[in-house]
């Protein structure tokens, strides 16, 4: 909330300044947006935004008792009586778009773990996202939105009721950039990403604290190529070496909390809270000795408990950081814990998950899935998101799963597949139809033969279809999805 006061102050300043001059709205939001980006920024650096938070929660307490001493005393107190009219709470099932929230009413065990900004209510997966805070009721302002309590019967059913049911479909964004020119940027955030966490790690391994700026850098351009073109970081977390996991492991799983926030709609300074906490989610490991991170091979049961105490190492580590916020810690703490109850450390289940922790959580899952080990082949994408389906409702919330599963779609970058034409090749690229994206095809199913050179083609624009999934080893002769990548990449 202390964010979007800060967002309004320099709306409002920027707006009184250019009043009446050739300054276009467009102009004033990017300066007002530009503006105060960098001065949260300098808040996070300096630690100020704690304090600041504090001392507004203060006054917001203390507001009953001022307003009781003004009528007291005779002040005017009109305007005042007429606003506490158009300001009541409602029900979170009661919400629906088109409400304008002006509190959200957080209990004192979930603050810390919101991410929407007071305003109206944009998406119907409001609710939903609000009760996993455990929030139950939010304060309104009817004068600047809709009022529940006057809508028809008709309307109330129209409530807003979660993310996955058939009246609301979201769409993916065609990228803005195309992949070709998107990954160049893409690689070099990635690398500038990965040597951040690796300098991180150092940090800690010498008895340093890491500081929380760069990594809001990193995270602000790394947000910047997913609204480009979202299949460029996330290719480039499907191609790494067996060798870079750990660090580039934590630079896949931000790029994939970035797609789902983009996915979601979320404003731009929450989505990057999440961003530094997912760059940061692993921290812990740092902690864990060498010969049992680095083993090649499986673990033994005594090293799996040594391996799970890196979210509690994760959190004491992050509680140090000068500016870093509270949704940070919980990430590194809690992406290991299952909406059913047997995650790590602290059992927690259902909604006593954040929402934040648990987004984070199928993230850093799927990557592990996809990601090829020392002692393991990676996942072909289509499996590791048959995974993340038959883990919802148990492993991970349900309506949360499935959201990935469209996020990310019915076939991701990298996957192999068969054209209704009989020629066959991988995904390269998306658009805003899920059922037709961009393939480069290779092979000739009918004559059994490779293509001379590449084809790419755009099946939104000519109409084709997908047939049939297939995989990498057997159209191509390569093991994994990302040894194809590479190759097609080189082209």
């Amino acid at each position: 909330m202390l964010t979007s006061h800060i967002i309004l102050f320099f709306h409002e300043y920027f707006e009184t300044k250019f009043h009446g001059t050739a300054v276009g709205e467009p102009d004033r939001n990017r300066l007002a947006q530009a503006f105060s980006s960098y001065f949260l920024r300098r808040m996070a650096e300096t630690g100020v935004c704690r304090l600041l938070d504090k001392l507004k929660r203060c006054v917001i307490k203390n507001r009953k008792n001022l307003l009781r001493h003004r009528g007291k005393h005779g002040f005017k107190t009109g305007f005042l009586l007429d606003a506490s009219v158009m300001i009541k709470k409602v029900s979170v099932d009661n919400l629906r778009v088109g409400v304008y929230v002006q509190d959200f009413n957080v209990p004192a065990s979930h603050k810390g773990g919101i991410y929407i900004e007071p305003g109206p209510v944009l998406r119907e997966s409001t609710s939903k996202i609000l009760k996993t805070w455990g929030v139950t009721e939010v304060t309104i302002d009817t004068s600047k939105g809709l009022d529940p309590d006057k809508l028809g019967k008709d309307e109330q059913k129209r409530r807003v009721t979660g993310p996955a049911g058939p009246a609301h479909q979201r769409m993916r964004r065609r990228p803005t950039v195309p992949l070709k020119i998107e990954r160049e940027s893409a690689l070099k955030v990635s690398g500038e990403a990965m040597q951040a966490v690796q300098s991180a790690f150092q940090d800690v391994m010498h008895g340093t604290v890491p500081e929380a700026g760069h990594f809001y850098e990193i995270a602000e351009r790394m947000y910047d190529s997913i609204h480009r073109n979202s299949d460029a970081l996330t290719l480039l977390g499907r191609i790494r070496e067996k060798d870079t996991y750990t660090l580039q492991h934590s630079v896949s799983v931000c790029s994939y909390v970035l797609a789902l926030c983009q996915y979601y709609g979320m404003p731009e300074s929450q989505t990057l809270d999440m961003a530094v906490g997912a760059l940061f989610h692993d921290i812990g490991k740092a902690k864990i000795p060498l010969e049992v991170l680095n083993k090649p091979g499986r673990l033994t049961p005594e090293e799996v408990e040594i391996m799970k105490r890196h979210s509690i190492y994760s959190d004491k580590l992050l509680q140090e950081v000068r500016g870093i916020p509270e949704e940070c810690l919980d990430v590194a703490l809690h992406h290991h814990e299952r909406y059913d109850g047997t995650g790590y450390p602290h059992g927690l289940k259902g909604d006593q998950i954040s929402f934040a922790a648990q987004l984070t959580s199928v993230c850093d899952v799927f990557d592990a899935l996809v990601s090829e080990r020392c002692y393991k082949p990676g996942m072909e994408t289509v499996m590791a998101l048959r995974m993340i389906y038959e883990g919802s409702g148990t492993h991970f919330n349900k309506e949360l799963a499935y959201d990935f599963i469209r996020c990310i779609g019915m076939y991701p970058v990298g996957t192999c597949v068969v054209l209704s034409d009989g020629r066959s090749g991988v995904v390269v690229e998306s658009t805003e139809d899920v059922k037709r994206p961009v393939v480069k095809v290779l092979y000739d199913e009918a004559k059994r033969e490779r293509l001379p050179r590449p084809i790419t083609v755009d099946l939104s624009k000519t109409g084709g279809m997908i047939a049939c999934y297939s995989n990498a080893n057997t159209l191509f002769g390569v093991t994994h999805e990302s040894q194809l990548l590479r190759k097609l990449l080189s082209m």
